[in-house]
Order: structure tokens, then C-alpha cells, then sequence
């Protein structure tokens, strides 16, 4: 194992550890905050209800209320659709880097000694 591999592995398990306890600390703070996961529309509805309580909504939502399955299975494509295009981009930049160092040694191996790199 190289140097660089040996650095990416402690890079790669520090922020699984940032993860874990960004994880840790939102369900700690969740407990302590009455223990109830709500997302953002529900606190921003009951904030609104609570600065003014004669607002009425600018327009009614397109599609009606849906069960919970339905819910949370839109939810989970979301994140599915999202994560499916932030592991494209990763997989991309780090092709694209593996490509240009493997071009870089390709390129140092076919030169020969005293001669100039190859495009300059």
C-alpha cells in the first residue's frame, strides 16, 4: 500500500465518523427537543399560525394529500435520484483523475532521456 492510499483510507474513514456522529448528535438533539421528527412545512405552518393567524394560503396544492406509503416512497426516490447523480459525479472526477495520472506515467515512460515532455 502506497503512502496516498494509505491517506485516502483516514480520509475516508473520518468522514464516515463526521457522518456517524452528525447522525448521533441530530438524534440526540431530537430527543431533547421533545423527541418528535417533524419536517421543515410542519414548524414553518406552525410558526406562520402562530405570527399571524388570519393567513390563508396563497394557493391549494396541485395534487391532494397522499398516504404515508405514497409519501415516503417519493421521499426515498428522491434520495434515491439524488444519490444516483452525486455517485455519477464522483465516479466521473475520479475516472477523469485516474485517467490523467495513468496518462502522466504513460507519457514519463515513453520519454526518453533529456528530451522535452510532450506538449510544451
Amino acid at each position: 500500500m502506497t503512502g496516498r492510499k494509505h491517506v485516502n483510507v483516514w480520509v475516508l474513514v473520518g468522514l464516515i465518523a463526521a457522518a456517524c456522529a452528525i447522525a448521533v448528535f441530530s438524534l440526540i438533539y431530537g430527543t431533547g427537543a421533545g423527541g418528535a421528527f417533524e419536517g421543515a412545512d410542519g414548524q414553518a405552518e406552525g410558526t406562520i399560525g402562530e405570527v399571524s393567524p388570519q393567513y390563508e394560503p396563497w394557493f391549494e396544492p396541485l395534487v391532494p394529500e397522499l398516504p404515508g406509503e405514497v409519501e415516503s416512497g417519493l421521499f426515498a426516490l428522491q434520495a434515491g435520484i439524488g444519490g444516483g447523480i452525486v455517485g455519477y459525479g464522483i465516479g466521473v472526477l475520479r475516472t477523469r483523475s485516474r485517467h490523467r495520472r495513468d496518462s502522466g506515467i504513460a507519457a514519463a515512460g515513453t520519454a526518453t532521456p533529456g528530451a522535452a515532455p510532450a506538449g510544451h
